[in-house]
């Protein structure tokens, strides 16, 4: 006789799936979209391809771009958090020509930009031992804080470092991931509490300087626009730096209370899609994926350390992922990532910027996304 499932329990059954749904459960995911599958195949991605020049340009580049760190460091992190010895093999072993035969691409600790490369020898030193990472890595954060040997600016790098701050300085949206990030690792490969402190109070003075009081950057303050991926910067940057810093850093409350600011006004901002507009608070913009990317990790990363509420912003996070997914392509590569962008001065100038397929700022928070997934 055959025998059948009974009425009852199937919609028993499917309520225990609308609740998933409904309550964002970050754990079970479907068909695809599984970040531990995802991750494996965006860094796979990585690992086959050369170091990169910026916005898909096809000659060579002459350093390792801060997208390329970005993605490097996100793919390390992955390969720890997933035990993937031989993925974290392969991009040790990407180190090593910049030792040798390309030491001409590895960055100089000379701008905020450049300094973020330190990085990834401190993550290589976190997870394989070999102290000649460390030595690289530590020296590009301190000379975040040193006054450099050129004494063209001498004045205004000495104003900076008199107010407690890192000469590298700019107040530009980026600024505060690439300072935050090689100034967090440098704390947890050292033990090292003047790393993360300073890169604390550097985030104030930033949220003091340009944040808007809707908790959102403009792009500068000459380009009053809300820019998803210079957003993002700054969403990711506070989530890395509040994931890290202890939890007696007189800092930390300030910058919690306005990453709280950010993340409720970027809930209120998301597309259909669940994602977000090349310019946020433009509902005719084009959803681009690097920063909605980035707004995504920052989201995680606060359900997952008990920041957010999770009956709000977890559903938020899923329903987030599960759609960036739409956007990876059979070879791996997200799309509609905006090109590199500077300032500009017209809503227009940012809606009608280059989308890139593939391009490493939309690859490296693909990968930051599936590793805070993963994490417990």
């Amino acid at each position: 006789m055959k025998k059948t499932i009974p009425a009852i329990f199937c919609l028993l059954l499917a309520n225990v799936f609308l609740t998933m749904a409904q309550s964002g459960d970050l754990k079970n995911f479907p068909k695809g979209t599984d970040p531990l599958d995802v991750g494996k195949r965006v860094s796979q991605r990585y690992v086959s391809i050369p170091f990169r020049n910026f916005d898909g340009i096809k000659s060579p580049p002459n350093e390792v771009t801060y997208p390329e760190v970005c993605t490097w460091f996100g793919a390390l992190k992955f390969a720890k958090e997933s035990g993937d010895k031989k993925l974290l093999r392969q991009l040790e072993e990407r180190f090593f020509p910049l030792l040798g035969s390309q030491k001409h691409l590895m960055q100089r600790p000379d701008h905020v930009d450049h300094t973020v490369f330190g990085s990834v020898p401190l993550q290589l030193y976190m997870q394989t031992g070999n102290e000649l990472y460390y030595y690289i890595g530590i020296d590009f954060a301190d000379r975040q804080w040193q006054m450099p040997e050129s004494t063209k600016h001498a004045e205004q790098y000495q104003n900076f470092l008199d107010r407690g701050l890192s000469w590298q300085t700019r107040f530009w949206i980026d600024d505060m991931f690439m300072i935050s990030t090689i100034q967090s690792q440098a704390y947890l490969a050292s033990k090292d509490e003047k790393y993360i402190n300073r890169a604390a109070y550097q985030m104030t003075v930033y949220l003091d300087s340009i944040q808007q009081p809707n908790g959102l950057f403009f792009h500068a303050k000459e380009a009053p626009f809300f820019w998803c991926r210079g957003n993002g910067w700054m969403a990711a940057g506070m989530a890395e730096l509040l994931r890290n810093l202890p939890k007696d850093n007189p800092d930390r409350p300030r910058i919690l209370k306005e990453y709280e600011k950010m993340m409720e006004t970027l809930r209120k901002y998301r597309n259909e899609e669940g994602l977000w507009g090349q310019l946020v608070d433009q509902p005719d913009a084009w959803t681009e994926t690097s920063g909605s990317a980035m707004f995504t990790y920052a989201i995680i990363t606060g359900v997952k350390n008990g920041w957010l509420d999770s009956k709000v912003y977890a559903p938020i996070a899923r329903k987030a992922w599960i759609a960036l997914n739409t956007y990876i392509n059979e070879d791996n590569d997200l799309r509609e990532v905006c090109m590199g962008t500077n300032v500009g001065t017209s809503k227009e100038y940012y809606l009608a910027r280059k989308r890139i397929v593939g391009d490493l700022h939309g690859q490296a928070p693909i990968l930051w996304c599936a590793t805070a997934l993963l994490e417990k």
